[in-house]
């Protein structure tokens, strides 16, 4: 019920985008930086939430987030807010103002790298959007991703070197999640409404599928996905 609620105002806010009941008008494009230095911190927290717009999200950055965000809307301008609590730094990246916007012709596109040389909690959460997640070569120790109405792709494949849990919970759109084949995968799916294509995995029954290293692989990937109203397919990287 949580989930079906938070779907629908996702699916309102999308509405109130493709509507053009309200009367904002568009401004020419505006580019923004979207930095986050280096410190003394050793670990990272990091939430990205995109309203509505393009975002792809990589590995790569030498600070510990460095990026770019094009848009013509002011309230859809990056907010990048950071704090440190003890050894661990709280990174968080959203928009300035209100998504609800009425209007068709909205651009904005995030473009953002991420540190790989730090250990790090990963939550992305996405509205009306359309995402590409190319998270190969993070040194992830937990991942979150929530979607709402577009398509989206998530990465993953990759030799990583520590266990890690994922929970990908998505809404309205196709999504694509490609999983490594040379650590293990214990893949866990909650159907809702939608269909769930899944390629190269071996079922288990009741929901639960495992790639041919799983038996005898030392570290692996916990990846639990609960389907919306759209499709999602899981199939390895090779």
């Amino acid at each position: 019920m949580k989930k079906l609620v938070g779907l629908g105002v996702v699916m309102g806010t999308s509405a109130l985008v493709l509507s053009g009941c309200f009367s904002f008008i568009p401004n020419k494009m505006r580019e923004e930086a979207i930095l986050v230095e280096k410190d003394k911190v050793k670990a990272l927290e990091v939430d990205i939430d995109l309203g509505v717009g393009e975002m792809n999200v990589s590995s790569g950055a030498k600070e510990w987030v460095e990026g770019n965000a094009e848009y013509n809307i002011k309230k859809l301008a990056p907010q990048v807010d950071y704090d440190v609590h003890g050894d661990t730094g709280e990174v968080e990246i959203k928009h300035k103002g209100s998504t609800k916007l009425g209007l068709s012709n909205i651009k904005n596109t995030w473009a953002i790298q991420l540190n790989d040389s730090i250990p790090m909690d990963l939550t992305v959460e996405t509205g009306a959007s359309l995402a590409n997640l190319d998270l190969q070569g993070l040194q992830l120790e937990k991942l979150d991703i929530e979607a709402g109405v577009g398509d989206l792709t998530v990465n993953l494949g990759g030799d990583w070197k520590k266990s890690f849990t994922t929970t990908i919970e998505t809404g309205v759109g196709q999504t694509t999640v490609i999983l490594p084949s040379k650590v293990g995968v214990k893949l866990t799916t909650e159907k809702g409404i939608g269909s769930s294509n899944v390629e190269g995995l071996m079922s288990k029954g009741n929901g639960v599928y495992v790639n041919e290293a799983y038996d005898k692989a030392d570290v692996v990937l916990e990846v639990n996905s609960e389907l919306g109203i759209g499709e999602i397919t899981f199939k390895l990287d090779r």
